[in-house]
């Protein structure tokens, strides 16, 4: 359950993830660009998600740097009680400095995601019905992350802004963090759930052939491997706080997990979400690309025959522009 992960493995990962984040809002920006295609409201809630997103790969860097995070714990011994399973060493505090931090923006981060993929279905889909479903969904991932935000900054009261809090004498006047994680978890799984599901009555009442409307389905559908992730990091949180009652619980370990399935989740979810602005660009690219061959065979084919012999071009297949526009004017949902 958890990965076992190393320090130079966490380093990796805080750059790998980012810059896949990134390379694929980039391709948003240029496929918006070149389709001329206007940005608007979820483009730039999507860049804004991406430099969160380097902030979380930053924090798992610096943590892995400092040997918090990809370490282990240092086991308390046989005899010691089960909320003393592990040796309180400086490293456990420094961990639990950096996800009091990632906490803080992870809730940002995630809320920002959702909201871009919102308003990405309302610039794509139409109607009354629609429109009031979408604006409470933004609403509620809304209220989700500011509640959490402020549970996770507030989680030792006032003493969160106090240079000391840190010290594990203040801890008895902190909330218990595992909770919160663990609710949390749950709430991003739930409302990821109802965003993967989202489009698929309003795909589904396009006026499109059934092909074309799984085409575009398993486009939108690609978010379920984020969604999978969330269930992924909810499951090490939720066995963490509520498993077994006997043994030792690796506080380190189970830091280092959570954070990088939650920089994964993230990543994936930026990535997920800018895949149908970036399809109708790798369409148009593949098309011209076969019309650049074909143009060839033609060529090759006038040379060898005569004059006055007939040269059939092959046909080129259709691509389907699966972009705003197109989506639009297919159907006015109800």
């Amino acid at each position: 359950m958890l990965l076992d992960l190393h320090p130079h493995s966490v380093i990796a990962v805080g750059v790998l993830l980012p810059v896949l984040a990134s390379t694929a809002v980039g391709s948003r920006f240029y496929s918006r660009r070149k389709l001329g295609v206007s940005l608007k409201e979820d483009d730039w809630m999507v860049l804004v998600s991406v430099v969160l997103v380097w902030g979380l790969g930053v924090t798992n860097i610096s943590g892995a740097a400092l040997g918090a995070l990809g370490a282990h714990s240092e086991p308390a011994g046989p005899d010691a009680p089960h909320h003393n399973t592990i040796m309180r060493g400086p490293r456990d505090e420094i961990a639990e400095q950096i996800v009091l931090g990632y906490s803080i923006v992870e809730k940002v981060a995630f809320g920002v995601i959702k909201i871009s993929v919102l308003l990405a279905y309302r610039r794509i889909f139409r109607g009354p019905a629609f429109n009031v479903a979408s604006l409470i969904m933004i609403a509620i991932c809304a209220v989700l992350a500011i509640s959490f935000l402020i549970t996770s900054a507030l989680q030792c009261h006032v003493r969160n802004w106090s240079l000391q809090y840190l010290a594990w004498s203040h801890r008895k006047h902190c909330i218990q963090a595992e909770i919160s994680w663990s609710g949390y978890a749950i709430a991003d799984v739930v409302t990821d759930l109802v965003l993967l599901l989202f489009p698929v009555p309003l795909v589904w009442q396009l006026q499109l052939t059934v092909s074309k409307k799984i085409s575009v389905l398993l486009v939108f559908l690609l978010g379920s491997l984020s969604t999978a992730i969330g269930i992924t990091r909810m499951v090490v949180l939720l066995y963490f706080t509520y498993g077994s009652s006997d043994g030792y619980r690796d506080l380190l370990d189970t830091i280092s997990t959570a954070l990088i399935w939650s920089l994964t989740e993230a990543s994936v979810a930026i990535i997920a979400s800018c895949l149908p602005s970036i399809r109708p660009l790798i369409h148009r690219s593949s098309a011209s690309e076969i019309r650049v061959q074909s143009s060839m065979q033609s060529l090759r084919h006038s040379r060898s025959k005569s004059a006055a012999g007939v040269i059939k071009q092959p046909p080129l297949e259709a691509f389907n522009r699966i972009d705003d526009q197109f989506l639009t004017r297919s159907s006015e949902i109800v």
